[in-house]
């Protein structure tokens, strides 16, 4: 899954399950892999000048410190967002499952962090690789930038989402065996059985992290989500030798995926707020 909406997605359910229990130590949080590529992680506001550029004003220099601005500041929720970019009139605009495997490419990912008396803040990262030579292999420094918003809805219905996803999952994985893509086939087949708590066909190693603490039905909608999320690797379909209808019908599928995708890894995300 793209870095950003994995490290929004690690954030948002970490200051939920902080907010609701406190006295949780979450042991896995400063280690978790959300992090491991960033050498530098840091939430600013933005002060307004009469003269010159906005002023940064630190909030906190670490997850961990901005975990704990939250709660000395009564927030009571924390909401995942994302919004699209191509949907509007620009015939010219690229797709965002099209764009998503670039830089500032896809949708638009943010976080709220809401106060019991209205106040609704808006953090939107930017990524920057700021450390390239970092023999770790840190090479991003990542700054969520502040500003007032509007309230995000988080709720919706987990059911719902899970059987749209399942939909379009089972038609690429339909498309991509009826095309000979074995491999793009074996993905979303484990995506599906990932959403029904099913073995994994294809495990990967997964440390303790903050998907632990959401609800079952939340963790496998996130983690099917996550597998069948393969927008930034379009070399799984080289050698591609489509049909004007295949194609056309390939596009489909892939719209129906971003969409479905994008909107489980929200609903699952957001499951973890406080009720």
């Amino acid at each position: 899954m793209d870095g950003e909406v994995a490290q929004l997605a690690a954030l948002v359910i970490s200051a939920n399950n902080r907010i609701a229990h406190s006295d949780d130590p979450m042991p896995w949080f400063a280690g978790q892999r959300a992090f491991d590529r960033c050498g530098s992680i840091a939430f600013h506001t933005s002060h307004k000048r009469r003269y010159g550029k906005d002023r940064r004003v630190p909030v906190a220099e670490t997850p961990g410190d901005w975990l704990d601005r939250l709660t000395e500041s009564g927030v009571e929720r924390v909401v995942m967002s994302c919004i699209r970019q191509d949907q509007d009139d620009d015939e010219d605009m690229i797709p965002d499952r099209l764009s998503a495997g670039f830089a500032g490419g896809g949708s638009l990912w943010s976080m709220t962090s809401e106060t019991p008396d209205g106040g609704v803040i808006r953090w939107t990262p930017g990524w920057r690789a700021a450390y390239p030579r970092d023999p770790d292999g840190r090479i991003w420094a990542v700054e969520y930038l502040a500003n007032p918003s509007p309230a995000t809805p988080p709720g919706v219905d987990l059911e719902e989402v899970r059987n749209t996803l399942r939909a379009a999952l089972s038609d690429m994985n339909e498309f991509a065996q009826a095309q000979h893509f074995d491999q793009v086939a074996a993905i979303f087949g484990s995506a599906l059985c990932l959403l029904d708590g099913a073995p994994d066909p294809r495990p990967v190693p997964r440390p303790p992290g903050p998907a632990d603490t959401l609800p079952p039905p939340a963790r496998r909608l996130l983690f099917a989500a996550q597998r069948g999320w393969t927008f930034d690797n379009m070399s799984l379909w080289r050698d591609q030798d489509f049909s004007q209808d295949v194609w056309v019908r390939y596009a489909a599928l892939s719209e129906q995926l971003y969409t479905a995708v994008t909107t489980a890894m929200v609903a699952a995300v957001n499951a973890s707020v406080p009720v």
